[in-house]
């Protein structure tokens, strides 16, 4: 079960910028999605699986200051704000160490 993982940064006026979009590999033989999967002669149908897991969100940096546009137009606040997991939104988390 292979998936992606988007990464973001938070800016201090509500603005939540996406900075990348990464793959995490299983690196199960049995999943036809991974760059693992067997290559011999095998049962594929029976055998395998191809389950792509929901992506994941990650907020890995929280800035102070305000998102460069929000800078030149001089706004304090972003247009719209992030939610997070209101009215099934898609739900981020925060990098911890």
């Amino acid at each position: 079960m292979c998936y992606y993982i988007n990464t973001f940064t938070d800016w201090g006026c509500g603005y939540r910028q996406g900075t990348g979009r990464h793959r995490a590999e299983c690196n199960r033989a049995t999943c036809r999605l991974s760059g693992r999967h067997r290559v011999d002669d095998h049962d594929c149908q029976l055998e395998c699986t191809e389950l792509q897991m929901e992506d994941q969100h990650i907020i890995m940096e929280t800035r102070r200051e305000r998102c460069g546009e929000c800078q030149e137009t001089g706004r304090e606040a972003h247009p719209q704000p992030v939610t997070n997991g209101a009215n099934g939104h898609t739900v981020y988390r925060h990098l911890t160490y």
